[in-house]
């Protein structure tokens, strides 16, 4: 059960400090790469897309594959995340993801992300960022 605010002994400052965009960020690029090993294992509704992780220090990327994995498979489609200062910056390519997160505090004392001026959980962000890449169908080539 979630309190609407936090207690008036809480410590503010040692929530503030877990809640740095570079801890937050580590924690959302953890929770991406999981997600996509779980889509991966959705072979249900596998229609030749697979789901590939890549990171580097600052940033990572899903990429959505077409084709076998062992017939040079094409990317079709990418979501970037990536840390700048205290944003987090979440671009699509080839897909309509678009948004900026800042980090925050809520009246309970859980660390949110912000954007624009809503408050999210790290796994509504994750499927803010994913859900088009992971279930929306591929637009064709020949469109």
């Amino acid at each position: 059960m979630t309190r609407d605010h936090a207690p008036e002994d809480f410590d503010w400052v040692s929530a503030q400090a877990a809640c740095s965009p570079a801890s937050m960020f580590e924690r959302l690029r953890a929770g991406v790469k999981q997600d996509v090993e779980r889509r991966n294992a959705l072979g249900s509704i596998d229609d030749g897309l697979q789901f590939e992780f890549s990171e580097d220090t600052e940033a990572f990327d899903v990429t959505r594959l077409e084709g076998s994995r062992f017939a040079n498979p094409r990317i079709v489609a990418l979501v970037r995340f990536e840390r700048a200062g205290p944003r987090i910056n979440v671009r699509g390519e080839d897909v309509e993801v678009d948004f900026t997160a800042v980090l925050t505090l809520d009246p309970g004392g859980q660390c949110r992300f912000v954007v624009g001026e809503a408050l999210y959980a790290e796994w509504e962000v994750r499927r803010m960022a994913l859900e088009l890449l992971f279930f929306d169908e591929p637009e064709s080539a020949e469109g």
